[in-house]
């Protein structure tokens, strides 16, 4: 009898924790799960180092691409812990915006870093939706 009571208690422990992880990421295959976010970081990565092979920036607007590129590593590793830091996501959103508002920038590689930031801002949408994110532990 205490064996299947335990069993039990697993079983219901088990759909717990996948309720939470549900309410906090979304569907686990979908576009807000840890590992979808460290893959949009890494393609923001990759476009950002292939317009530094084509772009002619000046210093302060690679510095501020720099600085994005961190905040967005450092989210990306909050939101695996089920942290959103909407700070370090804004400032990213903002930084890479500006760049892309202010330069001239051309080709290819302008629409990949524009599609992205468009894909980083349906992240905070579905966060200020309250799709995604641990509302109990922040509110």
């Amino acid at each position: 009898m205490l064996l299947k009571t335990l069993r039990i208690c697993a079983v219901l422990f088990a759909g717990t924790a996948a309720s939470v992880l549900f309410a906090q990421y979304g569907p686990p295959e979908g576009p807000y799960a840890p590992d979808a976010v460290r893959s949009l970081v890494d393609r923001v990565h990759n476009d950002l180092n292939h317009g530094y092979s084509v772009w002619n920036l000046h210093s302060g607007d690679r510095d501020r691409l720099n600085h994005a590129e961190r905040d967005l590593r450092s989210f990306s590793r909050d939101w695996e812990h089920g942290r959103f830091d909407r700070g370090d996501l804004d400032s990213s959103i903002g930084a890479i915006q500006h760049v892309l508002d202010e330069n001239r920038l051309r080709g290819g590689e302008r629409d990949a870093l524009s599609a992205d930031v468009g894909q980083l801002r349906h992240l905070r949408e579905a966060y200020n939706r309250h799709e995604i994110g641990n509302w109990e532990q922040h509110h």
